[in-house]
């Protein structure tokens, strides 16, 4: 099993960065392969038909949709901006989802975020469960949160939990 860990926030001292490298501190510890995408690897210009007509799918798209290809699972971590889902992780999505290759189709997808706010990042998490059916991924039931976010509060995670959210899903 080769989890993959995408960050879709390009913060210096982001939150969801620092849940990322949580879970995958805990990927480690537990023996669980994987490999972490920072969110600079997203950067690609905002989904167009003509664009894509007239140059094909972004490179660095391409290859984000042959690593989600090969993992066993992919662990989408995402801020939530305006009750909603972070435009670079909705980008890629998009030009991923473009790919012949079908990477997303029946991929098991892990959701997680963290916000300072009462709510942990859950709407966005509600609306990528949305977006990642229309691309056929399989969203698993628990998402990793982190309501009222802080470096300790991410770093107290309990590890049970966190374990039990990457073990989800086919393999």
């Amino acid at each position: 099993m080769t989890v993959l860990f995408i960050g879709g926030s390009r913060r210096k001292d982001s939150l969801n960065t620092k849940l990322k490298h949580r879970l995958a501190e805990v990927a480690d510890k537990h023996g669980i392969r994987y490999e972490l995408v920072d969110a600079d690897a997203l950067d690609a210009p905002i989904y167009h038909g003509d664009l894509e007509a007239a140059d094909g799918v972004p490179e660095p798209m391409k290859k984000l949709g042959e690593k989600i290809q090969s993992a066993s699972k992919v662990v989408l971590v995402s801020p939530e901006y305006n009750s909603s889902v972070s435009p670079l992780v909705k980008n890629a999505i998009d030009w991923v989802s473009r790919l012949d290759m079908g990477a997303w189709s029946g991929k098991t997808v892990l959701l997680a975020a963290a916000s300072p706010g009462g709510l942990g990042g859950l709407r966005a998490v509600s609306h990528l469960r949305d977006i990642l059916a229309n691309v056929k991924a399989w969203t698993a039931p628990m998402c990793a949160s982190c309501p009222h976010a802080t470096d300790e509060a991410i770093a107290a995670m309990d590890e049970s939990f966190l374990k039990s959210f990457l073990e989800q899903g086919k393999d």
